[in-house]
């Protein structure tokens, strides 16, 4: 960026947060009530911290989290170790976590290091993403590291040797069914929430769709 769109940026982001650190609780508090006489209890919230915003500001997205009933705030994996230690301490320091999401980068250790450093980190492991990068089951990984999930995601999406995709439930290499039954039988606490990313086909729509998601997972759980 040039300079003047630097300090452009900067000029925004401090306007940002005098809009934040002003701003009071009354509209998450009426979404969390929205939401919870729905049926819907909401576990984490994602407005993603990063290393150049302030305590003050961390400690309004913590805010905003426990205000809408989260245990804990999601965010990309990140190498600035530096700032994965400030946060998780400060997560840490709140009672709740921040959960590190994913993509096809993921690993077996791929979290090790932020997880070594405070136990206010934590994974947010997308169990289809995983397949796509590593053409792995990620069960090994639920079994070692159960105990720091704060939530998954799930999808149905195939190993890289036949071609990573994005495919309806049932259709991809992802253990969706055995994922399940382990987290059943383990009796693990944290949510697994169905992310809908594949195509959706002609004269379907989402919610169509999603609850297709949910019979399969309904089916993997009946025996």
């Amino acid at each position: 960026m040039t300079p003047e769109q630097q300090a452009a940026q900067r000029e925004r982001a401090e306007e940002l947060k005098k809009w934040r650190l002003s701003v009071p609780m009354d509209k998450y508090k009426e979404l969390r009530n929205m939401y919870n006489e729905a049926g819907v209890s909401i576990y984490a919230f994602k407005l993603e911290p990063n290393p150049n915003m302030s305590d003050e500001e961390y400690e309004y997205i913590f805010h905003v989290a426990d205000t809408l009933g989260s245990n804990h705030v999601t965010l990309e994996l990140s190498n600035n170790l530096e700032f994965t230690k400030r946060i998780g301490e400060f997560a840490a320091k709140k009672h709740m976590r921040v959960a590190y999401h994913a993509h096809t980068q993921a690993t077996m250790s791929a979290w090790d290091a932020v997880l070594e450093q405070s136990m206010g980190n934590a994974m947010n492991l997308d169990c289809g993403h995983f397949v796509a990068g590593t053409g792995e089951s990620p069960i090994p990984l639920i079994q070692k590291r159960a105990d720091r999930i704060a939530s998954m995601h799930l999808k149905d999406r195939t190993t890289p040797a036949n071609g990573a995709g994005n495919l309806a439930w049932g259709q991809g290499n992802t253990p969706i069914r055995d994922i399940l039954q382990l987290m059943r039988k383990e009796k693990y606490k944290f949510p697994a929430s169905i992310e809908l990313e594949y195509q959706i086909p002609e004269g379907s729509d989402a919610v169509v769709e999603t609850s297709k998601c949910v019979q399969f997972c309904k089916n993997a759980l009946a025996s």
